[in-house]
């Protein structure tokens, strides 16, 4: 369906009780895109009635991570405490015009267990009480009548028993507006013509048409789409585990790899091998064919996309972001060459730079006891590895003194190069050892593995079997 292009005006409301996770970027995401698809607006709004639990200092952290990932809103964000005068100006409205009513009803169990009688308070009784100063909330008045039918964009026409929708809150006792009330208000306020959002607010949809329809407002196109699942199925949470996008920052994520990502779950055209920008994806993007069933998050899936923007980067670029890990760990007369042919050995299994700056520390540093025993051969490999000069020292020239050795005697691979392994990184896996050792250096290499030597020496009482 073609929008109408420079009219589509889209909002993203989260709540700032808690940081940024998948499922909130995600539900960004698709309303960022279809701004852009539509040439529209992307507004931000924090939806911050419950002033108990919402923090300034959250505001910061999502409005930080839509930044990183690239969904910049289009104009500053608003807050929708600020707007209290305005959501009680409509209030009144509804008030008057007999769509709403005090209820005096002392809690929601009481009402539902009363007699229902507020609704049909005669006009001076009621304004008696509340004259007098009698606590009292404000409910909208549910007409009663056959199923409310509304529409959602996914799913279709949704039919919803009129007789389950009660009299909903449009203000607490305390004067302040619920969401109900406030998020309506805003949203017509803001010209908000797509309401995307998860589907968990799919209850909200008739409460909300009422309120539109009984002020005389044009109602916005619902779009519900599916919440983000565990493992187990169950709705992602920060309880459950969950990470947040502040975490995955700092874990070094690329914002690219994981917008990437997110695009994939419930929308199938989004492209899978390779890193689409966020101007593409607009491009692409299509809400018609979004999915409404619900995506589980998938680690390996993202990693997939990590791996896929790590491994695109210039050799240059890949050289910079590990010479601290190289520093750390490799002889300073390491060549370049050594370096890139180390990364891009490790790099296959890397969804991070900073994953591949920890793989090259693991791999050129010794991390773990000895715990093999050590070939009576080993001395006379140390021995013959140290025939080769510091000036030819490289990983080809070492490679073929370590198949020189193991062919003289007759060793099997995992005989040979699993000691070696161990006594070198004291790890059973890694890259190559001709890399390793090139890039560990000559002098710190020879140490290393005469430490096993050593050891063997002593405990045979000094008799060495090397």
């Amino acid at each position: 369906m073609e929008e109408n292009k420079g009219n589509v005006v889209v909002r993203f409301a989260p709540s700032p009780t808690g940081p940024l996770h998948i499922g909130g970027a995600h539900t960004a995401l698709f309303n960022y895109l279809w701004s852009k698809h539509n040439k529209g607006s992307f507004k931000l709004r924090f939806e911050d009635t419950d002033l108990a639990r919402s923090s300034e200092k959250y505001e910061k952290s999502i409005l930080d991570d839509l930044r990183w990932l690239g969904l910049e809103p289009d104009e500053a964000p608003s807050r929708q405490s600020s707007r209290a005068a305005r959501h009680m100006e409509i209030l009144r409205a509804l008030v008057e015009s007999g769509a709403a009513y005090p209820c005096f009803c002392a809690d929601d169990a009481s009402f539902e267990h009363g007699d229902h009688k507020c609704g049909d308070m005669d006009r001076s009784e009621r304004d008696s009480r509340v004259s007098q100063g009698e606590t009292y909330c404000c409910r909208f008045k549910v007409a009663g009548g056959p199923n409310y039918i509304y529409h959602d964009r996914l799913r279709g026409n949704i039919s919803v028993p009129t007789a389950a929708i009660e009299d909903f809150v449009l203000a607490r006792s305390d004067g302040s507006a619920t969401y109900l009330l406030a998020a309506a208000v805003d949203d017509h306020d803001f010209g908000v013509t797509h309401v995307i959002r998860g589907e968990e607010h799919m209850s909200n949809v008739p409460k909300q048409e009422m309120i539109y329809k009984s002020l005389g407002w044009n109602v916005p196109e619902w779009v519900h789409i599916p919440m983000i699942l565990d493992a187990e199925r169950r709705k992602l949470s920060k309880r459950l585990g969950a990470m947040s996008l502040g975490e995955y920052r700092e874990l070094g994520w690329a914002p690219e790899a994981i917008v990437a990502y997110l695009a994939t779950l419930s929308w199938a055209k989004a492209p899978v091998d390779r890193i689409a920008s966020l101007e593409e994806l607009a491009m692409l993007f299509d809400l018609d064919s979004v999915a409404h069933f619900s995506p589980v998050h998938d680690e390996a899936r993202m990693r997939h996309f990590g791996r896929v923007f790590v491994a695109a980067a210039s050799d240059e670029n890949l050289t910079r972001f590990c010479e601290e890990a190289f520093s750390s760990c490799a002889s300073p007369k390491t060549s370049d060459d050594e370096k890139l042919a180390l990364i891009h050995e490790l790099l296959p299994e890397c969804a991070t730079f900073g994953e591949l700056g920890s793989a090259i520390m693991k791999n050129l540093s010794f991390a773990g006891d000895l715990h093999t025993e050590t070939p009576e051969w080993f001395g006379d490999f140390v021995a013959h590895l140290a025939l080769i000069s510091d000036a030819d020292w490289s990983s080809s020239n070492i490679k073929n003194a370590l198949k020189t050795f193991q062919n003289n005697l007759r060793l099997k691979g995992s005989d040979f190069y699993h000691p070696i392994r161990i006594f070198l990184t004291g790890m059973s896996q890694g890259a190559p050892l001709g890399l390793i050792l090139s890039c560990v250096g000559r002098d710190a290499s020879i140490k290393r593995l005469g430490v096993p030597v050593t050891k063997r020496t002593t405990d045979m009482g000094g008799e060495n079997f090397g």
